[in-house]
């Protein structure tokens, strides 16, 4: 399995963080983008049927060299609605007030 393949399984096993393993999820999806040689392969997933999958990828580009990509992904999943929508505004108030850091870097 490839790291990308990695990262979206995890990042829809994941969901909305209601799994008993929500933090195994997490782990895998943190052990795949650190693996990555180069984060602007995430960049294709923007586009992923799945909206964790975008949330969670456009969260990590946003603040890693893909802002405009990343921004237009998540407004999209705040236009769609449902509580990836939800996380996707909350992500885009935090960055834009200058707070907002990828949850897969060591703060």
């Amino acid at each position: 399995m490839s790291h990308i393949e990695q990262f979206c399984a995890a990042a829809i096993a994941k969901g909305d963080g209601t799994s008993g393993q929500d933090n195994e999820h997490f782990e895998a999806m943190k052990d795949a983008i650190n693996k990555l040689s180069n984060h602007s392969d995430l960049i294709p997933l923007l586009k992923h049927e799945n909206d964790w999958v975008v949330c969670w990828s456009a969260s990590h580009l946003l603040v890693n060299g893909q802002t405009s990509h990343a921004i237009k992904a998540l407004k999209g999943l705040v236009q769609k609605g449902s509580i990836s929508g939800f996380s996707a505004e909350i992500v885009i108030q935090e960055f834009e007030k200058g707070s907002f850091a990828s949850p897969f870097c060591a703060k």
